[in-house]
């Protein structure tokens, strides 16, 4: 790095980065404390990635071989309807033993039945139905299940509201209390009992459906993601990014809307389907639901779903988001679907399962029709267990109400082993604001078009704030609690963004509180430049560090001064605006502190002459100010345009 060949080292200022205690609060000192009860509502979080319901922000945990009845109000599912005793008809799905469902026994036998939806399509391992032990099980009865699919017109267009039960089981003689029934993985949304013959006495007290687990596609749009479907892909300048509207359908919870494909006679298209779930989590499973529920059975569109089949042959992979050499998305196998006739329509659901792995992002490249048939697929589904290996929340845009200098960040946490958490901050005075319109009904639409709108055809208008030109970039991250604050000051607005990491799918931290120290500045601006820019390397060398000041009356002004670098400072002389200072030398672990004889609050130059040698490029040279009076308040100092002489 020495090399005496190489050319002039190149030094710059560099106000940030130096760790400070924070201390108790002074004259003029602000605290915002964030977190607690209702203390996330206005970050933005990714979904339900994070678990803030008891005030603390921590990653939610991915279930495996949940119950998928417990969750149905999150999807909008529940009870769908009951011929009797509908206002006791929560009591089946409750996840209580000891209350249950009794149809009426003055009710009539046709509305002895009861309607559960779980609110999305789940691939359903069993059905449990459970008879209270006080009272007497069915003896005659049906249950009924669906995937979702409706009724259709004799035109093949789809009655809205209508549910076609496509299977049945029937029970007759029935002594046992609970009732299993083995559903193989199958698609599975809507159950329906219905009694054969009334027993009085009858008391159903639990249904519950066992499932893989959390299905992590849903919810992915939430988390920031997305999914982009791709057809014809490599065919050139034929190659289509398909519409999102119609590529969501694959990830929507609802097996009756689908993506589909058709092409000529010869054509053997290659498509590609990328699932972005917006956060990094442990996946182990990855499922495809080929059925065709959302086809017409009539019509002259009924062709379309009797002449639809699923994968000629897929190669599966995934990444976590790691980068190639080029750029691009690095790829790992996460399994492949030989090519075979079997595949377009004996096999109507797909799996690939592998060792739990870190993935954001699932790549299906796949061979889909074949002649003049078409290709469908009806939705893609994503499992695994544990707590996301990497999320980030971003707080709002916090208003200080007016220039202010942070000179602390602390937080309260929980950090096991295998996990981090990562802070970052950014400040700046500029915002920019972005307009949103929309019509009456709530439709995002054009400015243009919006005034074009009658008023009573206009709807409102969101105002989203966003960083200006003059915000810092992220600072590095804070190492520990207390620590000061790693942005530049004063500025007027703040924003913090926190990353949740973990090594361990069964260990997570949590943050419960974070808290900003903040205080009116001491001069209102710094800019600070130091002279010469450039040296040979090795030899020793005079500098001039240039602190040019602006204050206003309101400003309590510094006395002190704390200059630090990573090469050794030798302090000469100081002037202020011109004259020279009388001052007195501190050397500290942290740098050279110069103590003037009193503090300086107008507006002006302060110039600093020391000697150094350097030996390494781009030398760093941190600047502090304090005011002895003003415990625990400190200003970092900006670098800029500071002398016209340099």
């Amino acid at each position: 790095m020495c090399d005496r060949l190489a050319t002039k080292i190149r030094l710059y200022l560099l106000v940030l980065g130096t760790p400070l205690l924070a201390v108790p609060t002074t004259l003029g000192a602000e605290i915002l404390r964030l977190g607690g009860p209702g203390g996330w509502s206005e970050w933005t979080l990714p979904g339900d990635a994070v678990d803030v319901a008891d005030g603390v922000l921590k990653p939610a945990f991915v279930r495996q071989n949940i119950d998928a009845v417990q969750n149905a109000a999150t999807f909008g599912g529940g009870i769908r309807a009951a011929g009797t005793a509908l206002n006791r008809a929560p009591l089946l799905i409750d996840g209580d033993m000891e209350t249950a469902w009794t149809p009426a026994s003055e009710a009539p036998l046709e509305d002895w039945w009861i309607e559960v939806d779980l609110g999305r399509v789940v691939s359903a391992r069993t059905i449990r139905l459970h008879f209270a032990e006080g009272g007497e099980p069915l003896e005659f009865f049906k249950v009924f299940t669906s995937d979702g699919e409706p009724f259709f017109t004799s035109a093949g267009v789809a009655i809205e509201g209508t549910l076609r039960y496509n299977k049945r089981r029937l029970y007759s003689f029935n002594q046992d209390r609970v009732i299993e029934i083995d559903f193989g993985l199958k698609p599975l949304q809507h159950i329906r009992i219905q009694a054969d013959k009334k027993t009085l006495g009858a008391q159903l007290s639990e249904l519950s459906v066992e499932s893989v687990g959390d299905n992590l596609s849903l919810g992915a749009r939430e988390r920031g993601g997305q999914i982009d479907v791709h057809s014809l892909v490599g065919s050139g300048r034929d190659e289509r990014h398909e519409n999102p509207l119609i590529s969501r359908n694959l990830i929507d919870g609802d097996i009756t809307s689908y993506w589909g494909r058709k092409e000529g006679r010869g054509v053997t298209p290659v498509g590609l389907f990328i699932l972005d779930l917006g956060v990094l989590f442990w996946v182990d499973r990855v499922r495809l639901l080929g059925d065709f529920t959302g086809l017409p059975t009539t019509g002259e569109r009924a062709r379309t779903r009797f002449g639809s089949i699923n994968y000629l042959w897929y190669k599966m992979s995934g990444s976590d988001g790691s980068l190639a050499p080029d750029g691009s998305l690095r790829w790992v196998s996460l399994g492949e679907l030989p090519e075979s006739l079997r595949n377009r329509r004996d096999i109507v659901h797909f799996e690939e399962r592998f060792p739990p792995m870190k993935l954001r992002y699932v790549r299906l490249l796949f061979g889909m029709t074949s002649g003049a048939l078409s290709g469908t697929t009806a939705e893609f589904q994503v499992f695994g267990e544990g707590f996301p290996a990497a999320l980030t929340a971003l707080s709002p845009i916090f208003d200080l109400g007016g220039k202010k200098t942070i000179s602390a960040l602390d937080w309260r946490a929980l950090v096991p082993p295998a996990t981090r958490l990562e802070i970052r901050s950014r400040t700046g005075n500029l915002l920019d604001e972005e307009y949103f319109f929309y019509d009456k009904n709530g439709k995002e639409v054009s400015a243009r078009k919006y005034d074009k709108l009658i008023p009573s055809f206009r709807g409102r208008i969101d105002t989203v704030r966003t960083i200006g030109s003059d915000w810092s970039n992220w600072s590095p991250v804070y190492e520990v609690s207390g620590q000061g604050f790693l942005s530049p000051g004063p500025r007027q607005f703040a924003q913090i963004e926190v990353q949740l990491l973990s090594e361990d799918p069964f260990s997570a931290p949590a943050l419960e509180t974070l808290t900003l120290h903040f205080h009116p500045p001491l001069v209102q601006q710094t800019l600070a430049e130091i002279y010469p820019a450039e040296v040979d390397p090795g030899a020793p060398q005079n500098f001039t560090y240039f602190l040019r000041t602006t204050a206003t009356s309101a400003n309590r002004g510094f006395d002190q001064i704390l200059l630090s670098s990573s090469a050794a400072v030798h302090f000469k002389t100081l002037r202020i605006n011109g004259e020279a200072a009388s001052v007195q030398i501190e050397e500290r672990d942290d740098g050279t502190l110069l103590v003037l004889d009193h503090a300086v609050r107008r507006s002006g130059l302060l110039e600093i002459d020391f000697e150094s040698t350097l030996y390494l490029n781009q030398t760093r040279f941190d600047a502090l100010l304090f005011n002895s009076n003003l415990e625990g308040q400190v200003q970092q100092v900006d670098a800029g345009d500071a002398s016209e002489t340099v």
